[in-house]
């Protein structure tokens, strides 16, 4: 999966210099990899957060985050923030203020309780760029 992350995101390059033909077959690999996984009824919340987030379609990527967030629940030791960070971010692009900030609290505190010091100083600039 990191390979096809990688070749979708290219973060090697900038901009223009991605190339979108590339991106395109590692998301639809992904895409493939993700119904694959679906359809065998052994769900992996890790893959459905990671389509969500290559998903530019916001409605379609909360959908995806939802459902990696209850995956979660047959993989304990998963971590459930990082997914509602996505969520929190996507809420916020679509307007949702009062569930993103609900989900907001939520991933901050499982954050904290996870010990991850990197995703709450992440959450932290998204509670201070959505401060009204």
């Amino acid at each position: 999966m990191l390979v096809l992350t990688t070749a979708i995101a290219q973060p090697e390059h900038c901009g223009s210099d991605v190339n979108s033909g590339v991106a395109a077959e590692a998301l639809a690999e992904l895409r493939a990899l993700f119904e694959a996984q679906q359809a065998s009824d052994k769900p992996d919340p890790f893959l459905s957060e990671t389509m969500a987030d290559f998903t530019t379609d916001l409605n379609e990527a909360i959908r995806l985050y939802r459902l990696a967030i209850e995956q979660c629940a047959k993989f304990p030791d998963e971590p459930t923030h990082t997914k509602r960070q996505g969520l929190v971010e996507r809420l916020f692009e679509l307007r949702q203020n009062a569930e993103a900030e609900e989900e907001l609290v939520r991933a901050t505190r499982e954050a904290f309780a996870a010990g991850d010091s990197d995703a709450i100083k992440d959450l932290n600039a998204i509670a201070q760029r959505t401060a009204v």
